[in-house]
């Protein structure tokens, strides 16, 4: 008897794990978001005020004058005597992200030798060799390395590198618009070489204070519409639990389109960060020729800036795109927006309580503007009132979110 039941709960058990299935990702577009509630979220016209708190103290967290100013990042900035005005509230801005990788690989080989290509080409290499400010400020030069150039100040003990070719990559040239010449009295074009994969590092008496890199699959349309991959990373201070880091990825495949971010600033006492994800699903035609194209399906945007006390996130799902087009053609086209379709789930949310969401079929609706978008429910607290409206009558209070006073 007790062999037989041994036999029945041995082939229950195996019964029941064959029975299990993988359960199926909730797609979080499909749930739509928690409304906003009466004396708990940020009403829309406190908006601006709020914003203007968080401004300030971001403002004197990165003040380099603050005395809870991280002693690595300290000694950093005393390097190249930053101090007094404090560094702007939108210094970890992620938009900004990628023209400080481009102002780092051009604004340094802006500083290269310059050649010139036929007669309508002007190209500015990337500076190689080694600068030297010897003690008594005088300035030697040699033209090692070849593949990277390093900058040397011996009075304050301080070494900047960049490494142009690691592991043996290749350089580009990117067109970097077009320069008079005064000689022949035209226009010619410019173009930077640019590194696929490169490091920088900026050391101090010794200890590496700050470290970049930046890697990227140029693809074979740079020139028009750019990389089809780049990343970027950097920190300052230190490079483990550093008090500045900043993180970029792109990549554009055949059916998305992918851009990632983040960054983190951090006093002794308290910490920012910033990150966004962005992943459009769609298809690319022509990616390299005149009749680019791309018609996008469904897109997720994702975001996030925590500074104390003051944690604001967004989150925007469309699914079902269907009549939306970017290319020239379809962008040049009279009313190009006013038979897009699908859904859109959204909310934005401050320090966890949501302040405005707007979810429906983007799709125009029975009325007669031939507007899309009339169908989306927004809503929001504004004077002490839980608002329901569509997008024209919520487009007036949400001026406050879009353009706020100063």
């Amino acid at each position: 008897m007790k062999r037989s039941l041994a036999l029945l709960t041995v082939g229950a058990l195996l019964l029941a794990s064959c029975d299990r299935t993988t359960p199926t990702p909730t797609d979080p577009a499909q749930k739509e978001p928690a409304a906003p509630v009466v004396g708990q979220s940020l009403e829309v016209q406190d908006v601006a005020g709020t914003a203007q708190s968080a401004a300030k103290q971001m403002a004197a967290m990165t003040d380099p004058n603050n005395p809870d100013l991280d002693p690595d990042l300290k000694t950093l900035l005393g390097l190249f005597n930053v101090g007094g005005a404090p560094v702007r509230p939108n210094s970890l801005d992620l938009s900004g992200a990628a023209s400080f990788g481009k102002s780092f690989v051009q604004g340094i080989g802006g500083k290269g030798r310059v050649t010139t290509q036929a007669l309508t080409t002007v190209q500015e290499a990337l500076p190689t060799g080694t600068r030297t400010i010897n003690r008594d400020g005088t300035i030697s030069e040699t033209t090692t390395p070849t593949d990277g150039y390093v900058l040397v100040d011996a009075r304050s003990d301080l070494r900047i590198q960049a490494q142009w070719k690691v592991g043996g990559a290749a350089t580009v040239w990117v067109n970097n618009g077009y320069r008079y010449d005064y000689r022949t009295g035209q226009s010619v074009m410019v173009q930077q070489e640019v590194p696929t994969n490169a490091t920088g590092s900026v050391t101090a008496s010794g200890k590496t204070v700050a470290g970049l890199k930046f890697n990227m699959t140029p693809g074979d349309c740079l020139n028009t519409v750019g990389p089809t991959a780049l990343t970027l990373s950097g920190w300052a201070g230190r490079e483990a639990n550093a008090p500045v880091k900043l993180d970029l990825a792109y990549a554009w495949t055949e059916k998305d389109v992918l851009l990632s971010g983040s960054a983190q600033y951090a006093t002794t006492k308290e910490k920012v960060a910033a990150s966004m994800k962005l992943n459009v699903t769609g298809t690319t035609r022509n990616r390299c020729g005149d009749a680019f194209a791309f018609t996008p399906t469904r897109a997720d945007l994702t975001g996030t800036l925590d500074i104390p006390s003051h944690k604001t996130e967004l989150n925007v799902y469309l699914r079902d795109l269907s009549n939306l087009e970017f290319s020239a053609q379809a962008m040049n086209a009279p009313n190009a927006l006013d038979r897009i379709g699908g859904t859109v789930n959204a909310a934005l949310t401050f320090n966890g309580k949501a302040v405005v969401t707007a979810f429906g079929p983007l799709a125009d609706g029975n009325d007669m503007d031939l507007q899309p978008g009339d169908q989306v429910k927004f809503r929001y607290v504004k004077s002490g009132k839980l608002v329901e409206a569509d997008f024209r009558t919520a487009e007036k209070d949400l001026q406050e979110l879009a353009n706020p006073r100063r």
